[in-house]
């Protein structure tokens, strides 16, 4: 059994690094669902041996996976498509990833050094796929599975794991040698700033874990070490500029640009309320409209109890317009507002107290380094979940409940520790 974890473990880390590096360009190889099934199967077959630290987090969990089963055969009664009722539930299906990760905590020392090398070479790998896919139009076009570029990465997921890297280098879980260190700022400092330009969910979701973690952190090297380099940030930008600057990619469908002014105008809107006739505005206040329709119909109308359900577009029931050459819209941007309006207000309620539960740790003042780490990545990834399609799909949800799992599994192992050390 042992021999059958640990292969089962290295499938696992392989099917993360390739969603860590690619995103949505393998969205559809059904590689994370593979992982779960075959996870799923592995815990079944070892259940009497299968120990979990219940508390009121795990239920929870336990809870939204058993309405989210509830909710497809209510879809499938109201006459949507299988696959569309699936798609929809997975929202609460990729919980999974957290129970299989618990279940293989013996393996915990090996997750986290696999982890660690996955993104000490995260930054160069963006970088390299960045530059050759905005140089090469055959790469930039190169498509493998379901017709989605391989090398297509929404920059708001690429900011959460841009965060990863980056507070696993401050806290020494990646070591590197001078030379390498300062490339690695700079390449850092280069991404943030891609990341920056096209996405103000990716740029927030760095910056303010980063701060969380500043203020809540107490390890004074580390906080000088910060300090010191928040001191160099300004030599560190201006050496990534030039790449920045030259880099050459067209604007996105939203008119954003690699550009000063992109950056200036991105960081500006996200505390501005006034219309300044852009997409940015356009963006926000469509976003705004949307959530307040869900509110209006689940909070005061029909759908208080059990939202609108799984199989439909949301876009389309909610009368919301939007360009249908970007698909069929079925998410309105948020992933607490998806919540919202498929399962309604109570379930809703439920989902904002689990989040309590679980980021409140963050305070506690006989925390771990580790676990202060862990939780700052889980904000980091709902931060982005709250503006962008990410907890939805694979390519958040996946590393997501991977992190969730490893912070109970944390939890658990330390506390084992300390047992029997006592």
């Amino acid at each position: 059994m042992a021999v059958v974890k640990r292969l089962y473990f290295s499938f696992f880390v392989l099917v993360y690094m390739l969603y860590a590096l690619f995103n949505k360009g393998i969205a559809y190889s059904y590689l994370s669902e593979a992982i779960i099934v075959s996870g799923l199967l592995l815990v079944l077959w070892n259940l009497r041996s299968y120990e979990f630290a219940w508390d009121r987090r795990m239920a929870l969990l336990f809870f939204f996976m058993f309405m989210s089963i509830l909710y497809i055969g209510r879809g499938v009664m109201e006459g949507y498509g299988i696959t569309d009722v699936v798609r929809d539930s997975v929202i609460f299906n990729y919980i999974a990833f957290a129970f299989i990760v618990y279940f293989l905590k013996d393996e915990l020392p090996f997750l986290k050094q696999q982890l660690f090398t996955i993104y000490k070479w995260y930054p160069v790998c963006m970088c390299c796929f960045f530059l050759l896919s905005s140089y090469s139009p055959f790469l930039r076009e190169l498509t493998i599975f379901g017709g989605q570029r391989i090398f297509l990465y929404k920059f708001g997921d690429m900011g959460v794991h841009l965060f990863i890297a980056t507070i696993f280098l401050l806290n020494g879980n990646i070591v590197l040698s001078r030379r390498y260190l300062v490339l690695q700022w700079v390449i850092i400092a280069y991404l943030f700033l891609v990341v920056s330009s096209y996405s103000r969910s990716g740029m927030i979701s760095f910056i303010i874990p980063m701060g969380v973690f500043f203020i809540l952190t107490k390890n004074m090297v580390i906080k000088r070490q910060m300090i010191k380099l928040l001191k160099f940030a300004p030599f560190i930008v201006i050496l990534a500029l030039p790449l920045f600057l030259s880099t050459n990619l067209e604007e996105n469908f939203q008119g954003r640009s690699l550009s000063i002014e992109q950056l200036k105008n991105n960081a500006v809107s996200i505390f501005s309320s006034e219309d300044d006739g852009t997409t940015l505005s356009d963006n926000k206040v469509w976003r705004l409209v949307w959530w307040g329709r869900i509110v209006e119909y689940t909070f005061l109308g029909e759908y208080f109890f059990h939202g609108r359900g799984l199989g439909m577009s949301l876009a389309a029931t909610d009368d919301i317009d939007y360009d249908p050459t970007e698909g069929n819209l079925r998410s309105p941007h948020s992933f607490h507002m998806t919540v919202l309006a498929r399962f309604g207000v109570p379930v809703f309620l439920l989902w904002l107290y689990w989040m309590y539960l679980h980021i409140s740790k963050i305070r506690r003042k006989e925390l771990s380094a580790f676990m202060l780490i862990l939780l700052s990545v889980s904000l980091s990834f709902l931060i982005n979940a709250s503006f962008d399609v990410f907890l939805e799909g694979p390519m958040g949800a996946m590393p997501f409940w991977i992190f969730v799992g490893l912070a109970y599994a944390e939890e658990a192992f330390n506390s084992s520790a300390n047992i029997n050390t006592a």
